[in-house]
């Protein structure tokens, strides 16, 4: 009997922050992420958030943009400007249609901005795509 070794090559998890201030659409959405392999936290609100993100570094942050405190553009704003998540992807998931919020969200720095209600396929397929986008 042949023993063959196979080494062990870890998967580093990524780590996500999801901003939500409708509990229930969070928990939906943590489920998603959760059952794709992701590690997950989330803050239901925007001055949450930026305590979060300044303590810590996320691969992704998937924000709303009308939230109690502190909005999803001001959080944005500060994600670019913290020098540990500089280069963190963010993803904006909003239920406003107006272009002055698609424009805004990108200007600031959203990598992807897609409107409520999403389906489950088309979040973790855009989850992925800006996770796993080589680098430009």
């Amino acid at each position: 009997m042949y023993c063959i070794f196979i080494p062990y090559a870890p998967v580093t998890m990524k780590e996500i922050l999801l901003v939500e201030d409708d509990a229930l659409y969070s928990k939906i959405l943590s489920y998603i992420l959760e059952n794709s392999g992701y590690i997950v936290e989330c803050a239901g609100n925007g001055a949450d958030a930026i305590k979060m993100t300044a303590a810590k570094h996320y691969d992704l942050v998937i924000t709303d943009i009308l939230m109690p405190q502190t909005n999803g553009l001001d959080l944005l704003s500060h994600i670019k400007s913290l020098e540990n998540s500089a280069h963190t992807k963010v993803l904006v998931l909003s239920v406003l249609t107006n272009d002055y919020y698609l424009t805004e969200s990108l200007s600031r720095g959203a990598d992807e901005y897609i409107k409520k209600p999403v389906q489950a396929k088309e979040f973790i397929q855009a989850v992925r795509r800006l996770l796993y986008r080589p680098a430009a």
